[in-house]
């Protein structure tokens, strides 16, 4: 996902909304239409609000605060990359270098986005923002957060939502006020417990998913041209990446909290769905599609993670 810094696109929120959201952009314009100067707040789960599965490298001219309560995927902060899953915090800056990739369609969780103007209006102190560790080049750019620590961050997002989409006139200066509480709080857990700081994920076991995860998505490409996928063993996966199958499967499950069998079948699940749901093809077709043996056993293997047989789950959408 890297760029020539010189084409690195910089991005307004007006700009970012209609590159990367996957909704309709008159569908997004109306949610905000009645919103804060310089501020927004949605969430994650929202089809109207919902990025697309890969965000190329680019600057905003804005700060971005992110809670994830579902989902997860590769994001880029700066120099320094992240494994994000649920129960995190995440921050980017202006003029931050980011982007993202996932492989996954459900997301969940709150993000906000506001400009230095807003925050610190009446403020004496205009560099408030630029002070806080997470908002500087060289800090953390996310914090771990125990179960409880999500629903306390999750709270106040719904609190600042609550404000965003309500009449009063005066919900600017209530959502930087519960703002201001969220990123003081981030911060002195930042200080109190470094530990909680994901400081540098740019490690070998990142980049070795990273790998792994580029590595099987190119077999699933075939699909595009309704060609069989060209998934292999993770004997074979480890040995073009020179490591060993267990080296590989221990640091997959560390960093992504799943195997890469698991990583592969929820892929396989995720093209099979989208072919029930958007194709004319036989149960038969699309097993010979995703290397299943016959359609019986591909049948169970669907019903026993989705609770729905193939058929089921083509006539319920319709």
């Amino acid at each position: 996902m890297k760029t020539k810094t010189s084409l690195i696109p910089t991005y307004t929120t007006e700009s970012f909304r209609k590159r990367y959201f996957q909704g309709d952009s008159a569908w997004s314009e109306e949610a905000i239409r009645a919103s804060v100067a310089h501020f927004e707040i949605h969430r994650r789960d929202d089809f109207r609000f919902r990025c697309q599965q890969t965000i190329t490298s680019n600057r905003l001219d804005f700060y971005m605060v992110i809670l994830i309560t579902g989902g997860e995927g590769i994001h880029t902060f700066g120099v320094n990359e992240y494994y994000l899953k649920p129960g995190m915090l995440c921050f980017v800056s202006p003029g931050m270098i980011t982007s993202w990739q996932t492989t996954v369609d459900e997301h969940a969780g709150y993000f906000c986005a506001f400009t230095s103007d807003f925050f610190q209006e009446n403020l004496k102190d205009q560099q408030t923002l630029a002070s806080y560790p997470f908002f500087n080049i060289e800090g953390s750019s996310a914090l771990y957060l125990d179960e409880a620590q999500t629903q306390y961050f999750s709270n106040f997002f719904r609190e600042i939502e609550e404000e965003y989409h309500s009449p009063n006139p005066h919900k600017a200066d209530l959502i930087r006020a519960f703002l201001t509480v969220i990123l003081q709080k981030a911060q002195r857990m930042m200080v109190c417990d470094p530990e909680q700081c994901l400081n540098d994920q740019s490690t070998a076991g990142l980049r070795l998913t990273k790998a792994f995860t580029r590595l099987f998505e190119q077999d699933f490409e075939p699909l595009k041209q309704l060609q069989p996928i060209q998934t292999q063993s993770l004997a074979t996966y480890a040995a073009k990446l020179n490591v060993t199958q267990n080296h590989l499967n221990d640091t997959i499950k560390a960093v992504a909290g799943k195997t890469p069998g698991e990583l592969i079948r929820e892929r396989t699940l995720k093209e099979a769905s989208q072919l029930l749901l958007n194709t004319q093809l036989s149960v038969a077709e699309i097993c010979f599609l995703l290397k299943f043996e016959d359609p019986s056993y591909f049948s169970r293997f669907f019903k026993r993670y989705t609770n729905r047989t193939p058929k089921q789950h083509r006539e319920k959408a319709h």
